[in-house]
């Protein structure tokens, strides 16, 4: 936490290019696709493995049913980012091009590109509206109204509604897909205007920091209730329901895998059913409480569930449902190559934000030359150099997606360090932490105006016994948003320890921060 870290006492202060997530959100024309969370607490040690970030997904995975659904019929994808397309998929986006061009509510007229907020999400608003164009535009719209005018939000503004548990993050299935929990029975204990809130956040940490875009898309929901009776059905009930569902059947649409409903009363079963629409029925498993255990380990390891649920793992009790519990080993095949640590603090945003390979002239050139660094299966990789004549490598191995975040040849000289450095940098706390190095862009870099990078300000006292190796120790001076790593330009010195400056383009660039939670 904040107040657990030294500050840094400079004359100078290093000069901090600052483009923080939370910032884009003043603007819906600068708002990402995912992200707008300020957290403080830290991080599951097992929030991220490397199971997950390298999970190769099956042809079931990928497609519901193992293949695309026949053309015109409903769509049954489940990966849709750094992946292949269908021809009738790109023509269903080349449909939502055009007729964003023809209309201005949602971008100028003329405009056919897509808007940043919804540029990663538009193949499943299209399936989501059943490849109904004039339908797809009214959900872009739900996305500008449900969470680029909500966000962003900070953890501590609900921190005692997320710790409550009325709905919750907890463990992965053998896919890797997190599993949500959602206990109806608390909702008459919340505010409309709140429960949205609260439900807005979390789902969006689940795309921001639980899935991988190409590998880990979607997730299983539980909906316990326990506890639910008439109290649930009246009409402040049913429209903070509504709008809960309206986040998961639009602005979050296509990232539900499957829904087991545990505990129903006679007493709601109209109105639960009336709640699914007729369409997504199929993925909805209404299950007797004697075959919860076996239904639940079908899909998942038991230490990924809580008792209650079939698994071996402690019951979460109120008021401790987060920070969210993750465990090591949800596939069950215990690799054991990454020694079960999490490995989220080794990368930002971008990471999971992944491409959509829209083949859309205007769309095509946003992702064409970043692509082939994104950390591809097997399956894409080959689709990819077909599809772009490229050399695209599949990553398959921790010590392969390793070298893809971070440079690891050490540098054989001070400008070779400037432009790929290779030092970390400890951050002076109660707790071991380390800055690494992801990138040093030009200050001017249209990323960086582009907010791919800003997260804190940050003041360095540097021992200048390895100042000139970019080696010392780094202090916090503010921190809103961990969604991004810090950009360093090189206009300032900064004070070392014995009192006398170092030049602070030994540690401009982008730096990202692993071990303390709070950071990416």
């Amino acid at each position: 936490m904040l107040n657990r870290i030294t500050r840094a006492r400079s004359r100078r202060q290093p000069q901090v290019t600052r483009a923080l997530t939370a910032q884009l959100f003043q603007s819906a024309s600068s708002a990402p696709a995912i992200g707008g969370l300020s957290l403080e607490l830290p991080l599951s040690e097992h929030l991220l493995p490397a199971e997950v970030v390298l999970f190769e997904p099956s042809p079931g995975e990928v497609h519901r049913g193992g293949a695309p659904a026949p053309q015109g019929k409903p769509g049954n994808r489940l990966i849709v980012l750094n992946t292949q397309l269908t021809e009738f998929e790109q023509n269903q986006l080349e449909n939502l091009h055009t007729a964003l061009a023809n209309e201005t509510q949602i971008t100028e007229q003329g405009v056919s590109i897509l808007p940043l907020y919804v540029r990663l999400h538009a193949l499943r608003i299209l399936q989501q509206a059943k490849w109904n164009v004039d339908k797809a535009l009214k959900v872009i719209q739900s996305h500008l109204e449900m969470r680029v005018n909500r966000l962003p939000i900070d953890e501590s503004s609900v921190i005692q509604d997320l710790k409550s548990g009325m709905m919750y993050w907890h463990g992965r299935d053998r896919a890797c897909r997190p599993l949500l929990i959602w206990r109806i029975g608390m909702i008459p204990n919340y505010g409309v205007d709140q429960a949205t809130r609260l439900i807005l956040f979390i789902l969006e940490f689940a795309v921001r920091y639980l899935l991988v875009p190409g590998r880990v898309e979607s997730w299983v929901l539980i909906v316990d209730l326990t506890g639910v009776g008439l109290s649930t059905a009246s009409s402040h009930a049913r429209s903070m329901l509504g709008n809960i569902t309206r986040l998961l059947e639009e602005v979050y649409c296509g990232r539900n895998f499957c829904t087991k409903i545990f505990h129903m009363p006679w007493v709601v079963r109209a109105i639960v059913n009336s709640l699914i629409p007729e369409d997504k029925k199929s993925k909805v498993e209404f299950v007797a409480d004697r075959d919860i255990a076996a239904v639940m380990r079908g899909l998942f390891e038991p230490h990924q569930l809580e008792e209650q649920y079939g698994g071996t793992a402690p019951n979460v009790k109120n008021g401790e449902a987060y920070p969210y519990r993750f465990f090591a080993n949800c596939t069950g095949k215990s690799s054991g190559e990454s020694g079960e640590r999490s490995l989220h603090g080794l990368v930002d945003r971008s990471f999971h934000e992944g491409h959509s390979w829209d083949l859309y002239p205007a769309e095509r050139a946003t992702w064409e030359g970043e692509v082939c660094q994104q950390s591809l299966t097997r399956a894409s990789a080959t689709a990819l150099r077909a599809l772009l004549g490229v050399t695209a490598e599949p990553c398959t191995s921790l010590e392969q997606w390793k070298a893809m975040r971070l440079p690891i040849s050490p540098p054989r000289s001070q400008d070779e360090l400037i432009r790929s450095p290779t030092a970390d940098v400890a951050i002076t706390s109660d707790e071991p932490a380390e800055m690494i190095p992801i990138g040093f862009p030009d200050s001017s870099d249209p990323q960086v105006a582009d907010a791919k990078v800003g997260l804190a300000t940050l003041g360095f006292k540097l021992d200048p016994a390895t100042a000139n190796a970019g080696l010392g120790s780094a202090v916090v001076e503010a921190c809103d948003e961990i969604d991004d790593p810090v950009v360093i330009s090189n206009t300032a010195d900064v004070e070392t320890m014995d009192n006398t400056t170092a030049p602070a383009e030994t540690f401009c660039g982008i730096w990202s921060c692993r071990n303390r939670a709070h950071f990416v």
